[in-house]
């Protein structure tokens, strides 16, 4: 297996992911309890979620795993397809095997690979719909998985937004807008819909979630972070920064497509980042989104670096992933 991952070939990025998903299965057999919740009071899909697998540890923790394969299989097929970066590469498919790695392994890892997996199929829609083709399936497919977030945790409804704002600056149209709204809005909906049905109120259902969207949390999720995550998640960022230098300067030769998906990446990004800092309620779930993120924007750096600085990015990140995942 090369480690000048922008040179990929298929069966090298199949490779890396079923080395990365051995790892994920080591850490979910020995490590700490796969739980399904996370710090938020109302999570409705989650406690779903809960009775579905009636709280049997090997189910949650084989349940990540699928959920780990397919999130890194959705993105990085979907990257490939629209030729969001300056060539083609299968580099998504490793990045994004490594970098969801240590995001879905700990006490909350069900509740963080079923995060993955939500952001993996918005973006991987998301990217069919900021060029010049309609696509309204699509469009309504990637404002469905986004404000499925919002179900799993209340404060991650900045994602659906952020993403929502994005595709109707691109779009412009309003039957497209509307689109948008509806997928949004519609698994929140129905959430609230179903509480009514089984004899809750309405409004009150409505409610409890806005209180879990801005209450502020216990602790900030700083505090409980590990040097090696912290390593982690700041050469993640070194990274995105290079790449995204890399990007503005060929803008000239990027497709329409690849410079909707940046100029959508870029704003989900930031709107990220401001939740994290100001947001009461911000908790790990918005780190989890900003790396998935990262991970679809990175292989732009691998693939306009030479051979022997992109297999020295490619080494560190793996060690960092594996220390963060402790």
């Amino acid at each position: 297996m090369i480690l000048d991952i922008a040179r990929h070939k298929f069966y090298e990025g199949i490779a890396t992911l079923l080395l990365t998903t051995l790892t994920l299965i080591v850490f979910v057999a020995v490590g700490v309890g796969v739980g399904a919740t996370q710090s938020t009071d109302y999570s409705p899909l989650m406690s779903l979620m809960s009775n579905a697998t009636f709280g049997i540890s090997f189910i949650e923790k084989s349940l990540v795993v699928v959920l780990y394969i397919f999130s890194v299989l959705t993105l990085s097929r979907s990257t490939l397809r629209t030729h969001i970066y300056p060539a083609d590469t299968m580099a998504a498919m490793a990045l994004c095997a490594v970098m969801m790695l240590p995001m879905v392994v700990g006490e909350h890892a069900l509740h963080e690979a079923v995060i993955t997996l939500f952001m993996s199929m918005a973006l991987g829609n998301m990217f069919f719909c900021v060029g010049a083709r309609r696509s309204p399936n699509r469009l309504f497919a990637a404002m469905l998985s986004a404000g499925l977030l919002a179900t799993v945790e209340a404060s991650l409804v900045v994602v659906p937004i952020a993403m929502g704002i994005a595709l109707i600056a691109s779009r412009k149209r309003f039957r497209e807008a509307l689109i948008i709204i509806v997928g949004m809005l519609l698994p929140l909906f129905t959430c609230f819909y179903l509480a009514w049905l089984s004899g809750e109120s309405f409004g009150a259902s409505a409610l409890a979630w806005w209180r879990s969207a801005v209450a502020p949390i216990t602790h900030y999720f700083i505090d409980s972070m590990s040097i090696p995550r912290f390593c982690f998640l700041a050469y993640t960022f070194f990274l995105l920064v290079v790449s995204s230098i890399m990007h503005n300067a060929q803008s000239d030769t990027n497709t329409a497509t690849a410079r909707g998906a940046w100029r959508a990446l870029h704003l989900i990004f930031v709107v990220v980042a401001l939740a994290l800092l100001f947001m009461p309620s911000a908790s790990d779930s918005l780190l989890t989104v900003a790396v998935i993120i990262s991970a679809a924007m990175l292989p732009t750096f691998f693939v306009c670096s030479n051979a022997m600085l992109s297999a020295i990015a490619y080494v560190a990140l793996f060690a960092l992933a594996i220390a963060a995942a402790f």
